[in-house]
Order: structure tokens, then sequence, then C-alpha cells
């Protein structure tokens, strides 16, 4: 079913670029367009969404598309797709949200970049602090950060495909 209204806010979105300012302490953060066009039916993922795309966008201009119920949006999962252009660097990025039936909200996020360096170069270079875990099956590196972020680096003729995942699970 198509919702005019969110397709308004975001194409408005998309053509404005989206800006995010650091959160300052005595005040909350804005509520980023994101959480804004997913509206007031998505209670619990609405600060996992603030937090994962201010993360992810942190004040760069940036473009969204949401995947979204057309109902019982607390009951389903969600998803937005980012474009994120920082003045330097341009990736793609995936969130997915799920409510949690009682409160809150688990997210997965992924980031896509191109780098044109090989994936051996990418390693030592973007995630020296990444530990090597082999390889996902013959060409596909892994890399961990942590007991829930994983790196794929994967060849892309003269350069590399960094794929960058990370989960937030919340606490019972």
């Amino acid at each position: 079913m198509f919702n005019r209204e969110l397709w308004v806010g975001l194409m408005l979105w998309v053509c404005q670029g989206l800006a995010f300012a650091a959160p300052q302490q005595a005040k909350q953060p804005a509520v980023n367009p994101l959480v804004n066009a997913m509206g007031q039916g998505v209670v619990h993922c609405q600060g996992r969404v603030q937090q994962v795309a201010d993360f992810l966008a942190n004040s760069s201009s940036s473009g969204a598309m949401l995947l979204m119920p057309t109902d019982h949006l607390n009951d389903h999962m969600l998803s937005a797709a980012l474009e994120v252009f920082d003045g330097s660097v341009l990736f793609y990025s995936n969130m997915d949200f799920a409510p949690l039936v009682a409160y809150g909200c688990d997210a997965v996020f992924e980031t896509v970049i191109y780098w044109p360096n090989s994936c051996d170069v990418i390693a030592k270079t973007q995630f020296k602090q990444a530990q090597n875990a082999g390889k996902m099956r013959q060409h596909i590196s892994v890399l961990t950060a942590g007991s829930n972020l994983q790196i794929f680096l994967m060849p892309a003729g003269n350069g590399c495909v960094a794929i960058k995942k990370q989960a937030i699970f919340d606490r019972f």
C-alpha cells in the first residue's frame, strides 16, 4: 500500500540531505528524519533507529529508503537503506530492526564500501585493530572486532569491497 506522507517525507529528506548534529550533554538529541518518517507506530524501535542512524550518518549528507509493513508496525521487522557521503567517502548501509515483544528493539546493520586497494592492504590499513579470522570459504576474508562485529573483505577487480556487519541485542 502506497503511503503518500511517508514517500513525500523521504523524498524531501533525500533532496535536502540528512544532517545529524552531535548530541549535546544538556539536551536530548533532535529526532532524526528516519525516526520521523517511521511515525508514531514504531514505538519499540525509535530509540534504536535514532542510535544506529546517527552512528552511521555521523553528520554527513545522506538519503534513505524505508521498507515497512503497512500495519502493526511494532510487530514486524523494519528495514532502511542509507546512502551516506561525508565529503570524501561514499558508502551504502542497510539497517534492520526487530521490535521485541515486551520492549526494546534488536538491530543489525551493515556498511558496504569499495576501496581501490587490495583486500590485504585494506585489512592492514583500514581495519588494523581487527583480528583475522581466516576465509569465509575461498575468496572472502573475515575480520572480527569485539563479540558482534564482523568485517568481510571481498576482492573486486583491482580493489576490495569491505562489508562491516554488526548486531545490537537488547538485554532482558
